[in-house]
């Protein structure tokens, strides 16, 4: 992590919430941040929770204050190119960090730096979002992105979904995808607002899906004999190998895929058969439901 320096091309990221995802995303910013590309400060609400994430990204600025004037005297630095807030709490806590933006920012005197807030939370809407963000003090509301990444990011291989609100102007949006597609190849742009919760449901839960599915092969193959580790072994490279197949043949149908490895009348064909006659297809597309409606269900609190 770079400690603050002099760099005109240099984009503050403040985390609101020091958790799983901005973990995930600082960790897949480490690089990059060596090249004094993007300083950083952290908040989160427990005292030990500062002190591990200080020693885990040393020269990021860490507090578990929202307050903290430390922490907003960035939107007075005249060498910063853009300040994005990233706001990775939960939902129920999201309305009381929006209203400790606005505070902070009321007390900033004015020509100052108006954020770029991007949240990473399904079921609040951009339109609530902004009635939330709308400080006293400035003529108007901060641009708004919805993001939704998941936590391979940590690793720079996330699959991300945005969507933007129509305040945020086309440099600020591509300032967020600029800084998504650092960890994240995958960066969809959303026309609907609503579909955000669809991704959320499908490539946010994702990996969760997929370990889910991992871990019952490999329960399978130490049913049938193999050591776990060496059944996780075979599990977790098979999936990683049919990952960049997948990625890499995007002219060719993921049924065309399963029949390239399906000999006619095969064990692997007859494997396939028993699962679609078991009803995974119909598992599959009701966790997905679930998991949206749980999604629908998220609203911030006011």
């Amino acid at each position: 992590m770079s400690p603050i320096t002099p760099n005109r091309a240099r984009t503050h990221l403040t985390f609101i919430g020091g958790g799983t995802m901005a973990c995930a995303i600082l960790d897949g910013l480490a690089d990059c941040a060596s090249r004094s590309e993007y300083s950083f400060g952290i908040t989160t609400r427990r005292q030990e929770r500062v002190v591990q994430l200080s020693e885990r990204y040393p020269g990021a600025y860490v507090t578990n204050n929202n307050d903290d004037k430390k922490l907003w005297r960035i939107a007075k630095d005249n060498n910063l190119a853009a300040h994005v807030i990233l706001i990775c709490t939960k939902p129920q806590l999201t309305f009381d960090v929006c209203e400790s933006i606005c505070l902070a920012y009321d007390k900033v005197v004015m020509p100052c730096i108006l954020p770029i807030v991007v949240t990473m939370c399904p079921g609040i809407t951009i339109s609530t979002l902004e009635s939330w963000l709308n400080p006293q003090n400035h003529p108007k509301p901060f641009a708004v992105v919805r993001s939704m990444p998941n936590t391979p990011v940590s690793i720079r291989q996330g699959a991300t979904a945005l969507v933007a609100s129509q305040h945020a102007t086309t440099a600020e949006v591509d300032r967020v995808i600029a800084l998504f597609r650092v960890f994240s190849p995958c960066v969809e742009i959303l026309q609907e607002e609503s579909l955000l919760d669809v991704a959320a449901a499908l490539s946010g839960s994702g990996p969760a899906y997929i370990f889910q599915f991992y871990k019952s092969l490999v329960a399978a193959g130490v049913q049938q004999g193999l050591p776990e580790c060496i059944a996780r072994s075979l599990v977790t490279q098979t999936g990683v190998g049919a990952s960049m197949l997948a990625n890499n043949q995007p002219e060719l149908s993921l049924s065309g895929m399963i029949g390239n490895v399906c000999v006619p009348g095969g064990s692997t064909e007859k494997g396939i058969k028993r699962l679609i006659d078991l009803g995974l297809q119909t598992t599959v597309t009701d966790a997905v439901s679930t998991s949206l409606k749980a999604n629908h269900g998220m609203k911030g609190h006011k």
